[in-house]
């Protein structure tokens, strides 16, 4: 139960919606404003007057509202575009969001890290094209094999070496073990990236090093590309790199969830 003020709101276990603190009606409509300029309503079954306070500061919805409306819009399973999101807000719990402020909170959404597990000894690396602005962008996963996750990603302009280091050492970081296998499509930066990054010598390079296309070994990743492209078909660009950072990074999130889940 969440109760910010005499007159605010309280907030039912279960529901995404607060509810009259007097009787616990959902319906109310607006009545005036108070002495600190604060939007009043008044519930529609008893009559009481409270003011609409939210559990975050400077915030007009509730927490679990907004993570709510994020959640349907970046996950796997509820693919939706900001349109949909306010439809969806407004036919099951008759709220009127606009699309700016679905975007908004999207963008100042947290990324939690999941727990690394059982990762793979074979990862896949690969890129695919996006377009940010009009603008072309290149999309950089590193993928475990076994787990099903999402190790590492990274944009960038161009497909130069230093992008592929920088995934490819990001991965590491996250991992904290080096893969017995690296599986990629043959772009020219992986190869000096996974000896650079891995430390191997020429030999075990030789012996750990695969390119294969995307109807063979490295075809898991090309389904998770697909997958990506199938989930960004509502944007024909990104607004910003901002806007494609937030988005992927909380797509990531749940994508890894989503899969942790089903293997468990």
């Amino acid at each position: 139960m969440i109760q910010t003020d005499l007159y605010s709101f309280s907030y039912k276990k279960g529901s995404l919606l607060p509810v009259c603190k007097k009787c616990g009606a959902e319906h109310f409509y607006r009545k005036g404003k108070n002495k600190k300029g604060l939007q009043k309503y008044q519930c529609r079954r008893c009559g009481f007057r409270f003011v609409w306070t939210s559990d975050l500061p400077k915030r007009h919805f509730f927490s679990s509202i907004m993570s709510f409306a994020v959640e349907i819009y970046t996950s796997l399973r509820m693919a939706n575009s900001l349109q949909g999101v306010t439809d969806i807000l407004k036919k099951a719990f008759n709220i009127q969001v606009s699309r700016e402020t679905i975007r908004q909170w999207v963008l100042d959404s947290k990324v939690m890290v999941l727990r690394r597990e059982n990762i793979s000894t074979t990862w896949h690396a690969d890129e695919t094209y996006i377009k940010i602005k009009g603008k072309g962008y290149w999309l950089w996963v590193v993928f475990c094999e076994d787990t099903k996750q999402v190790l590492a990603w990274h944009i960038s302009k161009k497909r130069f070496f230093k992008d592929a280091r920088y995934v490819l050492q990001k991965a590491l970081d996250f991992a904290g073990v080096k893969p017995e296998k690296m599986i990629t499509d043959g772009l020219y930066a992986y190869a000096a990236a996974v000896k650079k990054v891995m430390g191997w010598n020429w030999r075990i390079f030789k012996d750990k090093y695969n390119i294969e296309s995307g109807i063979g070994k490295n075809a898991i990743i090309e389904r998770l590309n697909r997958e990506i492209k199938r989930r960004i078909k509502w944007f024909s660009t990104f607004q910003s790199m901002r806007g494609a950072l937030a988005f992927f990074g909380l797509w990531f999130y749940h994508y890894n969830l989503i899969k942790a889940h089903i293997l468990t």
